[in-house]
């Protein structure tokens, strides 16, 4: 039998490729073949889900230190891709706990400096992921350094979430911005709107997803730019679909399965794909209990599987790769899957 394992990260305790690894190796270990695709959903670890070479570049972070990045390049069913991911560029890492002033602050004008830096590479299309920023500015600092310059090659921006451009405020403050300051976020984003309404003749309000990444989908969008699904936009790429077709086990997970897993995430296009008749392994540090009731309602062939409730919560975080990668075996002995 083959086993198919899919994961999205566990945030703050193990990587997608992480847990690849760890499931790989111990199915090995039983002598099962196995066929693994590192997952994201736009946010944090997005560029990992596509192999290929690398290229650095030297651009600003949120507050306008020069950081390193890397795009990569995937030879995708449509071309060659440059892939790169917010995340890396503007990500809420960089400063873990900044001032409200700093947040206030925080600047996407990164993100213009490494897609400008990207047209100058020979590709087909450049793919965006535009999770786990820690700009609030409407993608302001994007659009003003790429404002002057049409998009020479196509762009598509994966987002995790479908938010409206206005709503982009209810995130400011898991971002450091003050609740007094919520209001100034609010005011820049409706002038924003209005500006790339004027400038673009595109009303950014109206699109699914430009309130993603604290806005910048919404500059993008204005500059010509595609906004999908970040887990659709993985699954296509990679086929991921036809690949599942031949697993006989699909072993997938996150760090927390709650009502956001239920659409659009990792998890749930996962079980989509899927065939029904296929058991379907998840595999979560913490479970919501009540979205693991509606999940298992609406799919058969699921078993969810919180690692707090079976290993304790220390060990759970501090050996996520290995307690999910015990669960699988536990679970191929089960099924007796040799």
């Amino acid at each position: 039998m083959t086993v198919f394992i899919a994961p999205d990260k566990f945030r703050g305790t193990a990587t997608s490729r992480e847990i690849v690894e760890a499931v790989t190796e111990r199915c090995h270990e039983r002598g099962v073949p196995t066929d693994a695709q590192v997952m994201s959903d736009g946010g944090e670890g997005f560029r990992s889900a596509f192999p290929g070479d690398t290229k650095s570049f030297r651009v600003s972070d949120p507050w306008g230190t020069p950081v390193i990045v890397e795009i990569t390049t995937f030879v995708s069913p449509w071309g060659r891709l440059g892939v790169f991911e917010m995340a890396e560029v503007i990500g809420r890492h960089i400063v873990t706990h900044p001032t409200g002033e700093q947040a206030l602050q925080a600047s996407s004008a990164g993100v213009g400096e490494l897609i400008r830096e990207a047209q100058s590479l020979q590709l087909d299309g450049l793919l965006v992921g535009c999770g786990g920023t820690a700009s609030s500015d409407g993608g302001a600092g994007c659009y003003d350094v790429l404002r002057s310059e049409a998009l020479t090659i196509p762009m598509t921006v994966a987002t995790d979430v479908t938010t409206s451009f206005s709503g982009a405020v209810s995130f400011a403050e898991q971002k450091g911005v003050r609740q007094e300051d919520l209001q100034l976020v609010a005011k820049r984003l409706t002038e924003l709107r209005e500006l790339y309404q004027r400038e673009r003749g595109i009303d950014v309000e109206m699109l699914d997803r430009a309130g993603a990444g604290g806005g910048v989908p919404g500059a993008l969008a204005a500059l010509g730019a595609q906004l999908v699904s970040g887990f659709d936009a993985v699954a296509s790429n990679v086929h991921l679909l036809d690949r599942l077709k031949k697993a006989e086990l699909v072993v997938t997970g996150e760090g927390r399965f709650d009502h956001g897993s239920l659409e659009g995430k990792v998890v749930s296009g996962v079980v989509r794909l899927a065939d029904p008749s296929t058991p379907v392994l998840v595999i979560c540090g913490s479970v919501d209990d009540k979205a693991k009731e509606i999940f298992l309602r609406q799919h058969s062939n699921v078993q969810v599987v919180s690692l707090e409730d079976r290993f304790g919560t220390l060990k759970a975080h501090e050996q996520t790769a290995q307690c999910v990668a015990d669960v699988v075996d536990a679970i191929m002995k089960q099924l007796e899957i040799v």
